[in-house]
């Protein structure tokens, strides 16, 4: 009786291992791969959790003692990043210093030590995601800059800069003006005249705000018609400024922008007409701040580039400087400011990510005290001028001033 049991016992240990082995080889050539992680998203919802250990989130934080703009006894308001040696980049002997001959420049042991940090990478204990060094351009004098010092600071937020022009001047997604494209490149001949004499790191990635100026800014900046960088230049919709009642914030459609800038290539999911300006309402600080987080993590959870340049804009820009806690630090018009930023995992409980926490949100009231074209109903309506700009598209002398 004890044998006839034992052999059913043993009978049925042997069905449960082989059922579990069968199980585990099934569960191996059917288990699901996981999604490929696209290279050109960076305002969609960031890939945190698929990357990221177990109940860890991406912090992203600037590393100071690179570049003078993060010191805090740095005079913002005297700083001009153009009139710097090597555009701020701190002179100093690294940890690797002796590795190198006396004639190394600053820029070549700023790029090696960069580099020597990357390896960090590769220590799964320290949890690092990488080092990036990012290239932050606002555009020179655009036309919406005349339009504001032609018709004063109330008249135009109140007023002008709701209309797509005043006849003589276009402020629509405003074009850099003759002046702003001299200043782009006279920007050019400085980057490489950096190139040259010391070395700077050439940015490997480009990315650029929708606005034609940003585009402009980059392609007059490093001469990309005659250069063409390693890979296209990418648009990237959450790049764009603070959106709004201003016209010179809205951009153009998809397609106008692909006959204007071929070289240029557009981020996934790219609408053709603009998704997110309002005629009566103004984007909120904590909304460009969003927008800057989810680039962010984009960003480095999506490119493996170290050095990118970045043509966008003042609040975003701002935005970007506070979501990894670099010093305010402002940024005149044409000016650059370079930042090294560091990601890394941390340990967090949260089960949101940067996406699904906060949504776009506006605000209305600017105060006006003038003609108001939005509420006011003897305001001149505002014109689609997108099909006008594409007849005309290729017609030399587009410009006048305000």
């Amino acid at each position: 009786m004890l044998a006839l049991r034992s052999r059913r016992h043993r009978r049925l240990l042997s069905f449960v291992a082989a059922f579990a082995a069968l199980y585990y080889v099934i569960s191996v050539l059917l288990q699901k791969k996981p999604p490929a992680i696209s290279p050109l998203v960076f305002s969609g919802r960031p890939p945190t959790k698929l990357l990221a250990p177990r109940r860890k989130n991406l912090k992203l934080e600037s590393v100071n003692g690179f570049f003078l703009q993060g010191l805090s006894e740095t005079n913002q308001t005297a700083f001009n990043v153009f009139h710097a040696d090597d555009f701020g980049l701190i002179e100093q002997e690294y940890s690797i210093f002796n590795r190198f001959s006396p004639g190394s420049s600053q820029w070549d042991l700023f790029q090696i030590e960069l580099a020597r940090m990357n390896q960090e990478v590769t220590v799964p204990r320290l949890g690092v995601r990488g080092y990036k060094v990012l290239y932050l351009f606002r555009p020179p004098e655009s036309w919406h800059h005349t339009g504001e010092a032609f018709y004063g600071k109330e008249s135009w937020d109140c007023l002008w800069t709701r209309q797509d022009g005043n006849g003589t001047a276009k402020f629509i997604d405003a074009d850099l003006t003759p002046n702003g494209i001299h200043k782009a490149k006279y920007v050019h001949s400085l980057w490489d005249k950096r190139f040259g004499e010391s070395g700077a790191a050439v940015p490997e990635l480009f990315l650029s705000s929708p606005l034609s100026r940003a585009a402009e800014t980059l392609t007059y900046t490093f001469d990309l018609a005659s250069t063409p960088p390693p890979s296209p230049p990418i648009f990237v919709e959450y790049l764009r400024e603070s959106f709004g009642v201003d016209t010179h914030n809205s951009r153009r459609s998809l397609t106008y922008l692909k006959k204007r800038f071929p070289l240029f290539e557009f981020e996934e999911d790219f609408s053709e007409f603009d998704p997110l300006w309002t005629s009566n309402r103004d984007e909120t600080e904590e909304s460009t701040l969003h927008r800057a987080k989810i680039f962010l993590e984009n960003l480095f959870l999506r490119r493996s580039e170290a050095y990118v340049a970045i043509a966008t804009h003042e609040n975003v820009i701002k935005a970007i400087l506070e979501a990894i806690g670099h010093r305010p630090f402002a940024v005149p018009v044409g000016h650059m400011i370079p930042v090294v930023v560091k990601g890394s995992w941390f340990k967090s409980y949260e089960t949101r990510t940067e996406m699904e926490k906060v949504r776009m949100h506006y605000k209305r009231d600017r105060n006006c005290t003038i003609l108001d074209p939005v509420t006011d109903p003897d305001a001149e309506p505002e014109e689609d001028d997108d099909q006008f700009e594409m007849m005309h598209l290729d017609t030399p002398d587009r410009h006048h001033r305000a």
